[in-house]
């Protein structure tokens, strides 16, 4: 059951044409139903309230702002919905299901050196994204349920792919097929905000975290971007992290040298871009100051629709395995805050040329400095 309030349906507002939804953040103390009363006097209805964000998601006529309720003494500021997309610049064609090598990306950050000493058993990570095909072979036996977002009575279940691929470069366990995730003991939680086209609502992202929090999830795996910054992302990225959720999240993939995308840009999250199978910079990916950890992102092989398997590219892929190395490390120590996972990370990577410092995930040189940190 979602943990975000939801009001009862109402067909009166069914029938009332271009509507707009809003994001209100509320003062700290303030008395919700008073607020709520407030809202609809001034024609506008709350649908959502996110507890642990303090956030209601309200909607209103299009063009119909009232200036008296985004004044109101309750409210720290409002901030329009906005849509999301997930876009990467490249999906290869669907591979035969047959045995295949280990996937070159989990090659290269040495994870199954890794495997001896950890392989994530039990620990919760969350993917928003655009759900997971749960039955899939390489993700079943890992698959702990979710929720669905936009459609709250439904299954989490993924009708665009994106999401199952994320979650198989995180915890795929199907050697026979050739894939094997970075974590393939990590339990995997689908939270679809993103729908069949990957597009998303902000408050529907909103919502996500608020689940994630009240879930208690160890690792939320943020496989998308947004340009420009949002203050309502920003605050719950922040009550997030102050719970010690370490949440990991793609730079994006305009090819940019010194801007790349929210949730990354946000200081409490760590950002992941993309390099190829040569260790060098992908040339879709978004770098610049703040970047902490590059990652495979080009051509990965992983779980798709279908129960079948297809090759992607882009951050979205990247993040991953930074999220999997994660899942590898509190399977060892739990209490890791999200400041001492980014040190790990940052401190046993290996230095890449001509990137300013960025270095290639190493999941077993992680472990290993873990283990030594604990001596």
């Amino acid at each position: 059951m979602l943990s975000d309030w939801l009001l009862p349906s109402d067909n009166s507002w069914r029938r009332k044409k271009k509507r707009q939804r809003r994001i209100f953040y509320l003062r700290e103390g303030i008395q919700l139903n008073r607020y709520l009363q407030v809202m609809r006097r001034c024609g506008v209805r709350p649908i959502r309230y996110l507890p642990h964000l303090g956030m209601i998601i309200a909607e209103y006529e299009k063009d119909f702002v009232s200036q008296s309720l985004e004044s109101h003494p309750d409210i720290e500021y409002t901030e329009p919905d906005i849509r999301v997309t997930i876009t990467e610049p490249y999906a290869g064609t669907i591979i035969p299901m047959k045995q295949l090598s280990l996937p070159w990306g989990v090659e290269m950050v040495e994870a199954a050196k890794a495997w001896p000493y950890t392989r994530g058993r039990a620990v919760r990570v969350a993917v928003i994204d655009t759900g997971i095909s749960d039955n899939h072979p390489a993700i079943r036996g890992n698959y702990r349920g979710g929720v669905n977002i936009l459609s709250p009575y439904f299954s989490p279940q993924d009708y665009n792919g994106h999401g199952t691929h994320v979650a198989g470069i995180i915890a795929g366990r199907a050697s026979e097929l050739g894939i094997m995730g970075v974590a393939p003991r990590a339990y995997i939680y689908a939270v679809k905000a993103f729908n069949r086209k990957g597009s998303a609502n902000l408050s529907d992202l909103l919502s996500a975290i608020n689940w994630c929090i009240d879930k208690k999830m160890h690792v939320i795996n943020m496989s998308f971007g947004m340009e420009k910054m949002s203050e309502s992302m920003r605050q719950a990225i922040q009550i997030a992290h102050r719970k010690g959720i370490i949440m990991v999240a793609a730079t994006g993939n305009q090819g940019l040298s010194s801007q790349y995308d929210y949730p990354a840009r946000y200081p409490e999250t760590i950002a992941v871009t993309s390099i190829s199978k040569n260790g060098q910079l992908s040339p879709f990916s978004n770098v610049g100051k703040g970047v902490d950890i590059a990652a495979p992102g080009e051509k990965i092989p992983s779980a798709w629709l279908n129960s079948s398997t297809r090759e992607m590219s882009g951050t979205s892929m990247a993040v991953p395995h930074v999220t999997g190395t994660i899942a590898l490390l509190l399977h060892l120590d739990k209490s890791l805050n999200p400041e001492q996972i980014r040190y790990i990370l940052t401190q046993s990577s290996t230095k890449i040329r001509n990137l300013d410092g960025i270095g290639l995930l190493n999941a077993y040189q992680a472990v290993r400095f873990y283990q030594k940190l604990r001596r």
